[in-house]
């Protein structure tokens, strides 16, 4: 049984995910980004709050916090089987929870698409280049940063079942979209509204 490799990989993958490169960052410019914009210490609020160059940093960080953590999982166990697939994904969740609900930040945190993105390259990477398309094509379509995210985060479901992933792969994906979802919650409601931030396009 490889039950105790789950709760490494949980306990191990939380704790890197609670690294929050956006709150540090905000924090050295005088800035509390749980205070400011969206109260999101990911990369589009940063970006509001510092600037284009302080959110990309902060967005190439974040996904990279996904990336490793899978990455090292997937070699780790890469001669078991399914194994590896299976635990780099729970390990995805594990970073995902940490960067959202962020220990070391009252379980604050961002809203987690960077981090599911590197993670997707290291262990779904077909899903992940249907889902920056996707991305890309709604973003550019709405100028609407939390509608292109909640349609990433709905494909990694879809794609994670059509390219015929592990079972319990797709039901991590499930759980993916559903973090997703949730830290989307106010978006979804401002969405609703009609009062959700609008990206401008430069002339």
């Amino acid at each position: 049984m490889y039950w105790h490799w789950y709760i490494i990989v949980v306990f191990a993958s939380y704790s890197v995910g609670s690294l929050s490169f956006g709150a540090f960052l905000a924090r050295i410019n005088g800035v509390n980004i749980f205070s400011s914009g969206s109260g999101s210490s990911g990369a589009t609020n940063i970006k509001r709050a510092l600037g284009g160059g302080a959110g990309s940093l902060i967005f190439v960080l974040d996904f990279l916090k996904g990336y490793v953590p899978s990455l090292v999982v997937a070699k780790i166990f890469s001669e078991e089987n399914c194994l590896n697939v299976r635990l780099a994904a729970l390990g995805l969740i594990g970073v995902l929870l940490g960067h959202s609900f962020s220990i070391f930040h009252k379980f604050r945190g961002g809203k987690g698409i960077a981090s599911t993105m590197g993670g997707l390259l290291a262990i779904m990477p077909n899903t992940l280049v249907i889902g920056v398309f996707l991305w890309l094509v709604i973003f550019h379509a709405t100028r609407i940063v939390s509608v292109a995210s909640l349609c990433f985060a709905a494909n990694i479901m879809l794609t994670s079942y059509l390219f015929s992933y592990p079972k319990d792969c797709i039901a991590y994906a499930v759980i993916i979209n559903g973090i997703i979802f949730w830290q989307h919650r106010t978006n979804i409601a401002r969405l609703l509204n009609g009062t959700e931030y609008k990206f401008t396009k430069k002339l």
